[in-house]
């Protein structure tokens, strides 16, 4: 097992290379859930305990999110920041040289679509097994099963958003005992050019937030997650 930090009560797996580590998950065959935590969703768990338990379970969290990087350091933990578009973008290559089954599910019809028409041109040996929006009712979730099942995945990666996303997992992942899930939020909208991601020079900086808020200033009441989360480990650090 991969050392372990804790941030809030929530485990943060330390490595020096999160996508070798995915690779390996994917091709033990032995399946599992990967949570990309950032301070929104650590603050969420905190609200939500269902959702604690179960990052608490996963086999793999990285560190999504810059507000995770800083609170590991401020522990003494020197890790890099790893996103969940990062680590996909990364390993892609990879699973499309092991012609890897790929299940793509989330964001809005016809956004799939357009991300497995992308990718079936960049990664030739990429075996995109099925797509479906993120928009699907208790019936069609039981469709949708019979579907993933029909299909075998080795990975689906799943962009229903935070808590939904993890929630959808956690009910799912028994019925598919082999295949990894990979929670991805909003990556397949930046993958077909529906959104646009932050320059590298702000994410280098750990200023995507601010870029989000810019672009997207509804979103400045999740945003107060991140004052709150770093009051909360600061708290944790005084004596």
């Amino acid at each position: 097992m991969p050392p372990v930090a804790s941030v809030l009560d929530l485990p943060v797996h330390v490595l020096p290379d999160y996508a070798g580590c995915l690779i390996e998950q994917i091709v033990s065959g032995h399946g599992g859930h990967v949570v990309t935590l950032n301070a929104e969703m650590a603050m969420l768990a905190r609200q939500e305990p269902n959702l604690a338990s179960l990052i608490c379970r996963a086999e793999l969290v990285v560190p999504d999110g810059a507000g995770v990087v800083w609170a590991m350091r401020f522990q003494g933990r020197r890790v890099q920041r790893c996103a969940g578009i990062d680590l996909v973008s990364a390993v892609l290559p990879e699973l499309a040289r092991r012609r890897t089954r790929v299940f793509l599910l989330g964001a809005a019809p016809g956004v799939t679509e357009a991300v497995a028409g992308q990718w079936s041109r960049q990664y030739p040996g990429l075996i995109l097994c099925g797509q479906h929006d993120g928009y699907f009712t208790e019936a069609d979730e039981v469709r949708l099963r019979e579907q993933l099942q029909a299909g075998n995945p080795q990975v689906i990666l799943v962009g229903l958003g935070v808590p939904k996303q993890e929630f959808w997992i956690e009910r799912t992942r028994s019925y598919l005992p082999t295949t990894v899930f990979v929670g991805v939020g909003g990556s397949f909208d930046i993958w077909a050019g529906t959104k646009e991601r932050a320059p590298k020079w702000l994410r280098e900086n750990h200023l995507e937030w601010f870029y989000r808020l810019v672009k997207e200033p509804w979103r400045w009441r999740r945003m107060l997650a991140l004052p709150k989360f770093a009051l909360a480990i600061l708290r944790r650090g005084l004596p």
